[in-house]
């Protein structure tokens, strides 16, 4: 595996890790929970971040995954295990699919087909580059979650 995946790889098991934190020891209830009717839960979150991940990495290596991107949204129900396998499956994914690719594919350009009404071209490497940029966008929004439902309790 070439360097950038390795580090690619170790960067996106810390935010997975980082994720796990923040729902650790939580209940199904607990987890379903939203500060606000317009903000996300962290079983929602978790849903919508790893299918959002491996979606975008998938674009870039062309092993791209069906979504229903609205479903994420209102995702409830998940255990904290079912959450903890999803990431889990990415990262195992991508550690076998990183050795597929190689850094000079990277100006390589790839269509998304995510929002049919707007078709969107990008090179490969900007969709790797934007899955983990997402990831960790909405650690910050899981970590405040998790701040405040703590605080409620």
């Amino acid at each position: 595996m070439e360097q950038f995946f390795v580090d690619m790889l170790d960067r996106i098991e810390g935010l997975h890790e980082h994720y796990a934190q923040y729902m650790a020891g939580l209940s199904t209830e607990q987890l379903d929970w939203s500060p606000a009717d317009d903000m996300n839960s962290l079983c929602v979150l978790a849903i919508h971040v790893t299918q959002a991940e491996r979606y975008w990495i998938g674009l870039g290596l062309d092993n791209v995954i069906d979504r229903d991107r609205d479903a994420e949204f209102i995702a409830q129900g998940h255990t904290l295990d079912d959450l903890l396998a999803r990431f889990e499956a990415n990262r195992a994914f991508y550690k076998t699919a990183f050795e597929t690719i190689s850094v000079s594919q990277f100006d390589e350009v790839v269509k998304s087909t995510l929002f049919p009404d707007r078709p969107f071209e990008c090179t490969r490497a900007w969709a790797i580059l934007h899955a983990l940029d997402h990831t960790a966008e909405h650690l910050g929004h899981a970590g405040m979650t998790r701040q405040l439902l703590d605080a409620k309790s």
